[in-house]
């Protein structure tokens, strides 16, 4: 056995390589955080939009309700799935208790 094989540096190729494969993944978890970051920037810039043409089309359904003379359906929908957060997010915050400042 020779004892340069023991202490031998890796090759010119081999180094290039770890070289590319480090750059590639930081360049990945950039592109990854760019990706996710307009797509949060999107969905808070549509967030007012989102919440226009709600309030719109639920008077426009009141209207057709009180012209039919049938209860609008939304409210019951609505209502139902608006009390379901509710009970989901205190169930969150009495359980949530690891890592809490308090």
């Amino acid at each position: 056995m020779h004892p340069y094989l023991i202490t031998a540096k890796p090759g010119r190729v081999r180094r290039a390589l770890t070289v590319l494969h480090r750059w590639s993944v930081r360049a990945l978890a950039l592109v990854v955080m760019v990706v996710l970051g307009v797509v949060v920037l999107l969905v808070r810039c549509a967030r007012p939009i989102v919440n226009y043409t709600a309030t719109r089309l639920i008077f426009l359904e009141l209207w057709a309700a009180q012209r039919l003379g049938r209860p609008p359906v939304s409210g019951f929908v609505g209502a139902g799935i608006t009390d379901e957060f509710v009970r989901e997010f205190h169930r969150a915050r009495q359980h949530a208790t690891a890592g809490s400042p308090t």
